[in-house]
């Protein structure tokens, strides 16, 4: 009787979740078009950005108005601020960031948007109580900052950093060794699970991608506030308190003006009715071109789908791609791809089967990469595929290499005192069952694979990159690069932005006259529901209420454990 609980409890939730999905499905499906009701834009408006947590480079949902979901993606937010920028309603922008986080790359595009609208000659001011350190860079590219002077107000400036979890001695005393077997010195993944610390070599890598980034970051602030690289070190590294207040900010000239919201409103001639949120703001599309390039966004970890699985903006899978492609395809009008890659990798298999269908793709078009935040490992190796690879300066690339990481747990077994017994008829029947010690011979055959899928990698490099196979091992062993570095070993072409990339195709493609289109196209939620395996859900409620069920799950994810990736473990900020 106690067992059928869970199954009744999924009786009654899984019909609520579907009368749930399809209504608010057919809501955003009513909404796709616009707004529900058109928001009326005073002549003397202002936009207001308002941006808030996680911002994707490319949201593939559509919004829903009603929700107030404004779509909340870099893309989504350049795209307004340029419309608006030649709107003659729209006089000037206000942004006040909160708690943003997103990659750089992503930011800068944004920012890049901004100067094209200040570029029409209207005003942009920023306002923050609190200002993170991502808030603060976004502000920067104001005209004008104002933040709140009281003194439970702050602005955050950190710097760069990343941190790591080690496993090792919590796994001993649980009595479970992970058997890590990698190709490639500096691929570091598996060292938070058999060791305490990171060994010297991935650290001074690292470490090497942290400096270069932080320059990038001091670089930045002082550009666009006008001040010295000394003077922006000093506040980063010398400054007595965590939080900046107003009047100290001001000293330091990182804002201009220590002034309340509503001081700021007077002084700037405005009220609340002034401004028209940017969630609610829309334009006319512009007018297509008859010639098309194809911004191609593949975002998130590679790995396989799963069914009818909808991924969303969080997963690359080779289906996805195809679909993309065959998309492509139907538009005539389109002659070149542009690939805004923001991925540390993944499932090997699944990057080589991505990385066949855009050498397909690119023997009918050009394809040009656009590196994102990151585009590491499975997001290196799918690049390859293209004509031409550009990064923001902000990227990281690299980590040819490869991991796989196979969890034992006798020792764990022994503790909770179970045991296990195989029978078996072949020579590797049974090899990976988690509660007994594993065979060296098999142990040995999985190091001579990892080998093999290494120097696939490796081929795939030297075919795209043109290396020397007697120099390959220098830029590849799993390290890390920073963009500036990446574009010295000849890792990349050139450091640009999505606009340059988009223009650099275009040239490819012997074409001036052209416009920007992208994909994958976005789908509602009622779509997304369609397209979904559905007991994925069954199986996640099965996992809930089943210990031993999810103990095996997690044991076989960290990371995607017992199969080959390419995979960048670190998220360095």
């Amino acid at each position: 009787m106690i067992k059928s609980k869970p199954i009744l409890i999924g009786c009654i939730i899984f019909p609520l979740i579907l009368i749930v999905g399809f209504f608010i499905g057919f809501i955003s499906t009513i909404g796709s078009g616009g707004n529900l009701s058109k928001t009326k834009i005073p002549s003397n408006a202002w936009l207001r950005v308002n941006p808030s947590a996680v911002i994707s480079d490319y949201s593939e949902m559509q919004p829903i108005k009603w929700l107030g979901d404004s779509g909340n993606s870099a893309e989504d937010m350049a795209r307004k601020i340029r419309a608006a920028a030649g709107d003659s309603r729209i006089k000037g922008m206000l942004l006040e960031p909160s708690f943003i986080q997103t990659n750089y790359p992503a930011l800068a595009e944004i920012g890049l948007a901004i100067a094209d609208f200040k570029k029409s000659g209207k005003p942009v001011a920023a306002y923050g109580d609190y200002f993170s350190q991502g808030d603060y860079l976004l502000a920067t590219f104001a005209n004008e900052i104002y933040m709140e002077p009281s003194a439970s107000a702050g602005l955050i400036l950190e710097g760069v950093s990343t941190n790591l979890m080690f496993y090792k001695e919590l796994f001993d005393k649980l009595g479970i060794k992970m058997h890590i077997l990698q190709s490639g010195e500096f691929k570091g993944a598996g060292e938070p699970y058999s060791q305490t610390s990171l060994s010297p070599g991935t650290r001074d890598n690292i470490d090497a991608v942290l400096k270069d980034r932080y320059t990038l970051l001091l670089k930045d602030i002082a550009s666009r506030r006008k001040l010295s690289i000394e003077d922006i070190t000093k506040v980063f590294e010398t400054r007595e308190d965590y939080f900046l207040h107003a009047n100290t900010a001001k000293d330091l000239k990182l804002i201009d003006h220590p002034m309340g919201r509503d001081a700021m409103l007077t002084k700037l001639n405005l009220d609340e009715d002034s401004f028209v949120n940017i969630s609610d703001y829309s334009s006319s599309q512009p007018k297509q071109a008859p010639d098309k390039i194809a911004v191609v966004y593949l975002n998130g970890q590679i790995s396989p789908q799963v069914g009818g699985e909808f991924t969303g903006n969080s997963m690359i899978s080779a289906a996805k791609v195809k679909k993309i492609i065959e998309d492509i395809r139907k538009d005539k009008g389109v002659k070149a791809v542009v690939l805004r890659i923001n991925s540390p990798g993944g499932s090997a298999l699944e990057s080589e089967k991505i990385y066949q269908q855009l050498l397909k793709l690119k023997s009918d078009m050009p394809i040009v990469v656009s590196m994102g935040g990151v585009a590491a490992s499975g997001g290196y190796y799918i690049s390859c595929a293209s004509d031409y690879i550009m990064a923001d300066e902000a990227t990281i690339t690299g980590s040819i290499g490869v991991i796989m990481m196979v969890p034992e747990t006798v020792g764990l077994g022994k503790k909770l005192g179970l045991s296990t017994q195989t029978l078996k008829h072949g020579k590797f029947a049974g090899a990976f069952n988690l509660f007994q010690t594993y065979d060296p011979v098999v142990l040995a055959s999985l190091r001579r694979s990892s080998t093999a899928t290494y120097d696939e990698f490796k081929a795939r490099v030297i075919s795209a990159r043109k290396y020397q196979p007697g120099t390959i091992d220098s830029v590849a062993e799993g390290r890390v690069f920073s963009a500036a570095a990446a574009k010295k070993l000849r890792l990349i072409d050139e450091i640009g932005t999505l606009e340059t990339a988009i223009a650099k195709a275009a040239n490819l493609a012997n074409t001036k006259n052209y416009s920007a289109i992208n994909f994958p196209t976005k789908t509602t939620i009622l779509e997304a529901l369609k397209n979904s395996d559905i007991m994925k859900m069954r199986q996640a409620m099965r996992l809930a209420t089943d210990p031993a069920a999810e103990l095996e799950r997690t044991l076989r994810q960290i990371p995607a454990t017992g199969e080959w990736q390419y995979l960048l473990p670190y998220k360095l900020d």
